[in-house]
Order: structure tokens, then C-alpha cells, then sequence
């Protein structure tokens, strides 16, 4: 089971900004509609980072889906005072779309 503090340290990792605006690739890749190779070529291809980097990323993001905890990342973007409104506006969004229907 993951922790609070492990949450925030995968959610770091992948970055707040980056969880959120690749949310529904991360998911795809998470529950196997998506290659690892796939993910690491999007991130890749769009510029968020190297192919290393982005291989973290795509697998602590899996992590957060695979523990479960995709929501409460999202919640925790939601609630950051650091992020631009744009960020938090489309976490909120993706709450209200992805978190209803799981609880």
C-alpha cells in the first residue's frame, strides 16, 4: 500500500503539471492500452523531457494507477498553491470525470 509521503514523492516524479496534462495517456498506459514505449515517445516527442526522464515518469505515473492512488494525486494537484489555475482548473475536471466513477 502507498503512503502520503509516497504518493507525493511518485507524483514529483512524474511532475504535477505533467500527471495532469498527460493524465489519460498515463492511464492508458497504465491499465495496458499503451506501450512503455508509446508513453516515453509522447513525452519525448512533445518536449516535457529525455527519454530517460521520461521513462521515470511513465513509471511512477503507472505506480499511481496500479496503487490506486490516481485520485488522491489529483486531489493533491488540486489543492497545490504553486500551480498555474489552468493546471489545477483541468485536475479538478479530471476529478469530477475519473474519480466519481471509481467510488
Amino acid at each position: 500500500m502507498m503512503n502520503e509521503q509516497e504518493l507525493i514523492r511518485k507524483l514529483n516524479s512524474v511532475g504535477k503539471t505533467i500527471f495532469v496534462e498527460y493524465f489519460s495517456s498515463f492511464k492508458a498506459y497504465a491499465y495496458g492500452n499503451l506501450s512503455k514505449e508509446k508513453c516515453i515517445e509522447l513525452l519525448v516527442s512533445n518536449g516535457v523531457s529525455n527519454e530517460a526522464r521520461a521513462s521515470i515518469r511513465c513509471g511512477n505515473a503507472k505506480l499511481l494507477f496500479e496503487s490506486k492512488k490516481e485520485c488522491d494525486a489529483l486531489i493533491a494537484v488540486s489543492e497545490s498553491t504553486r500551480l498555474s489555475p489552468d493546471i489545477i482548473c483541468m485536475a479538478k475536471k479530471l476529478i469530477n470525470e475519473h474519480c466519481k466513477q471509481i467510488s
